[in-house]
């Protein structure tokens, strides 16, 4: 298309959007019962986003440790999906942070896949609350303190008190929203019935699926779908089979935010948005094959636990739940096959890319706890790397620092300078991009987090910068090591010294990423260098030059090594 073109077309296509929502706006003024949900159904979205926000800072610092300690089984795997998912009232937000956890390597994939089942089973509660309270109670008698509380709370207090006031702001818009939607289909029933949905014929059914898919789509929320599904159920708009339908059509919309995550997502998160399009998938298939027989049995349970007949509301929660439950049972047994065939469609690069993370995808974003690991992990690989490129600026092979104890024969071995890449150019091939991505991903993170977390953030991008610094004392030093790499320089001596104190110094950080002490080595060099070089040049056995250039080496190398150091209480 012409750029000309292109510009015509966007204030035209601004011009459709004024448009249409002028044509909105004139319906919703003209039909109050349509402007009562649709400010129903606001409420309640905008509720289900303050609701996600608060619990996300409440749980900053603690998902880490529940995640290591709750997925270690399957079956607690399992519960602790469904326990978040019932605290959150969000499966596509767990599963989206199970597509984080598990591309982090916070969980195993099989432990992953077994979270996102336990999410599918835990938003069932929200069919249940909604049924079994919000369609009885006035909500709005409890939804006005709660909105006034979180209002005035989260513009007068502050930290966690405020993040508090957010949590009863949420609750007040569910709360709200969920009457306005019920008001609204109240209203609206003198003026419009859907008997005619009756779904006498199978082939309904799936339509009724497809339906309960869009919405759900359009609206990023199964919570939202089976709202508008019970409130109309509820008030007679909508039949009792056609609605069960669409509440399996619910279930498959969520699939979708997995599908949309997965695009940004590691080869990881791509298998566990896999197995959670085919959970779903057969979940639904099962269901909607066994629609009837369903439906008998939640009869029979509902008489058993003594719903009435004509409690179609807390029967679809009934109904939601049980095809959950099935699917679960079905899948459960399957899950470490489930996990090999996945691994098998989705196979890791055969070789990533030097500058190529690994663990900073998007979806890592949705959460401190993920943003935070994520960037541990990449952190990680830079310090390998900057290793590995200090013993090539020390002239000993990387395997002498970050493997096995440096040997003293290595050092000493002939050094042909031919064979030593200059600093420069591998940290501009293997750093720098890394370093880059690094950076691009610490700034990207917005999510609310704690005191404990920025301070840890701080320290990692602190380490980072201490990292790219060692480099740049590394490439001075390779130079100059590489000068008077001759066996008969004056200077070999005391340069293997350095080298190998050096060395000794990156394989114990290597080993103890903790440890405090790698300069110890160098300093006693130092030392006795310094030393050496008064007695040489009182006796003129060393040139003042060179000797001047082996105090620079010997500086030059201590702030490598206090660059590499990690501070006291703040780094790993």
């Amino acid at each position: 298309m012409a750029p000309g073109n292109a510009a015509v077309l966007i204030p035209q296509r601004r011009l459709l959007e004024v448009l249409g929502l002028a044509a909105a706006a004139a319906l919703l003024v003209a039909r109050l019962d349509l402007a009562t949900l649709a400010a129903g159904l606001g409420f309640f979205l905008w509720g289900m986003t303050h609701l996600e926000e608060a619990i996300k800072r409440l749980s900053g610092g603690t998902l880490n440790r529940w995640l290591h300690a709750a997925t270690r089984r399957t079956l607690r795997a399992l519960a602790f999906g469904a326990l978040t998912t019932a605290l959150v009232q969000s499966s596509s937000l767990v599963t989206l942070l199970a597509m984080s956890f598990v591309g982090a390597g916070l969980v195993t994939l099989p432990a992953a896949i077994a979270l996102m089942f336990g999410a599918n089973l835990g938003t069932t509660t929200g069919a249940w609350l909604i049924a079994g309270l919000g369609l009885k109670a006035d909500l709005a008698h409890y939804a006005m303190p709660l909105l006034a509380m979180g209002l005035l709370g989260s513009r007068l207090l502050q930290d966690s008190r405020a993040v508090l006031a957010g949590l009863l702001l949420g609750v007040g818009m569910l709360l709200l929203g969920i009457d306005f939607m019920k008001l609204g289909f109240e209203t609206w029933q003198d003026g419009l019935s859907l008997d005619g949905m009756a779904g006498d014929y199978f082939w309904h059914w799936p339509l009724f699926v497809l339906f309960g898919v869009a919405a759900t789509v359009v609206m990023q929320s199964s919570h939202a779908t089976l709202l508008i599904t019970l409130t109309a159920l509820a008030s007679g708009q909508l039949p009792y089979l056609p609605a069960l339908a669409i509440a399996i059509g619910a279930n498959i919309g969520t699939t979708v935010t997995a599908v949309i995550g997965a695009f940004g997502a590691s080869t990881a998160g791509r298998r566990l948005a896999a197995a959670h399009v085919i959970f779903n998938l057969a979940t639904a298939a099962v269901a909607l094959a066994l629609l009837l027989p369903m439906a008998a049995l939640v009869d029979r349970l509902a008489e058993l636990i003594g719903l009435s007949a004509t409690a179609w509301p807390l029967k679809l929660a009934l109904f939601h739940t049980l095809f959950n439950g099935l699917g679960i049972a079905l899948m459960l047994p399957w899950i470490p096959k489930l996990a090999e065939r996945l691994e098998r469609l989705f196979p890791e690069p055969a070789r990533l890319l030097p500058s190529q993370a690994r663990y900073l995808d998007t979806n890592a974003l949705q959460h401190a706890d993920t943003a935070l690991t994520a960037i541990e992990q990449e952190c990680r690989r830079l310090e390998r790397r900057t290793y590995h490129l200090l013993g090539s600026a020390i002239l000993v092979p990387s395997g002498e620092v970050t493997g096995h104890p440096p040997s003293r024969a290595v050092v000493d071995a002939p050094i042909d300078p031919e064979a030593w890449p200059p600093v420069n150019a591998r940290y501009h091939e293997r750093i720098k991009p890394l370093m880059a991505e690094i950076l691009d991903f610490y700034s990207r993170i917005d999510t609310p987090l704690t005191e404990a977390q920025e301070a840890r953030l701080e320290a990692l991008y602190a380490r980072t910068l201490r990292l790219v610094e060692a480099v740049r004392f590394g490439e001075v030093l390779q130079r100059s090591l590489l000068r008077h790499a001759a066996p008969a320089s004056p200077l070999r001596e005391a340069h293997d010294d350095l080298r190998m104190a050096v060395a000794e110094g990156l394989n114990r950080l290597a080993n103890d990423p903790t440890a405090l002490d790698i300069g110890v080595r160098l300093d006693e060099v130092r030392r006795h260098w310094q030393h050496e070089m008064a007695e040489r040049l009182r006796h003129q056995r060393l040139d003042p030059w060179l000797a001047s250039s082996l105090m620079n080496d010997l500086h030059q190398a201590s702030r490598l090594t206090a660059a590499l150091a990690p501070a006291p209480a703040t780094e790993l």
